[in-house]
């Protein structure tokens, strides 16, 4: 399966969670990590690895998506409350989403590392 034919959130999160465990070479489902309410979208068997997968798109792409970045916020903040070694949000769709909240709220971000799957599913790790 390849994002070409990815128009929703849904099979994007299928098509991330595959392309995610064959980068980190670990077996990445859906589950609640021990003893957290929230259940993230890619975790590891021995949960040093939790991840989300988000399909956004900006208004009009060309205004400021303030929903869209506190949604990403809200993400960050608790996948930072996570246990676990690695923690993750992996974004498909429109790449100038994430760039753009890295560019504004990027140095408030410690250990949650984020990354875009183009069309072809190639990752890249965005800074």
């Amino acid at each position: 399966m390849n994002s070409k034919g990815i128009s929703n959130w849904r099979d994007f999160e299928e098509f991330a969670r595959k392309i995610m465990s064959q980068y980190f070479g670990r077996q990445l489902r859906e589950r609640n990590p021990s003893g957290f309410p929230k259940k993230f979208d890619m975790v590891s068997a021995n949960e040093e690895i939790v991840g989300d997968a988000k399909f956004l798109t900006w208004v009009h792409r060309e205004k400021l998506p303030p929903a869209k970045f506190m949604e990403i916020a809200g993400h960050v903040w608790l996948l930072e409350k996570v246990n676990a070694k690695r923690r993750f949000l992996v974004f498909g769709n429109q790449k100038h989403v994430p760039e753009w909240w890295l560019e504004k709220y990027g140095n408030l971000v410690h250990n949650v590392e984020f990354y875009f799957i183009d069309n072809e599913g190639n990752v890249e790790r965005l800074k």
